[in-house]
């Protein structure tokens, strides 16, 4: 498998247009160009998640089936290790507030990310 560049220059430009949103907000700068620089990083944001998940379920119907079901084991452990993990630290540093809709979105969120994230970064060889 060779890696694919595109990738990698999708993720330099996130990197460094989150810095600059993160800048932009941190410092109240209010301007048409601040403005417009953020809606863009937003919708850069969401196309580019769209772009890979699409890799990630190209390169995954590129797999075999024993290790489609490895990852879905591997998926299933972190989901369930993550998310006691959390739950225990929750209770044991806010003992009276319980979130589930927080304990499940960041676990599911790392476990698929830990999981699946080889995929994005490999494209098949042409020959």
């Amino acid at each position: 498998m060779k890696k694919n560049i595109l990738t990698y220059i999708i993720y330099v430009l996130l990197t460094v247009s989150t810095i600059t949103t993160l800048f932009i907000v941190y410092k109240d700068i209010d301007s048409c160009f601040s403005l417009a620089f953020v809606i863009g990083y937003i919708i850069f944001l969401f196309l580019s998640f769209f772009y890979f998940m699409i890799a990630v379920i190209i390169n995954m119907r590129k797999l075999k089936w024993i290790e489609i079901r490895k990852r879905l084991y591997k998926f299933i452990a972190y989901f369930v290790f993550l998310s006691g993990f959390t739950y225990i630290a929750d209770y044991i540093f806010k003992s009276l507030e319980f979130d589930l809709y927080n304990i499940v979105s960041t676990s599911l969120g790392l476990s698929l990310g830990l999981v699946f994230l080889d995929l994005v970064f490999f494209k098949e060889k042409n020959g």
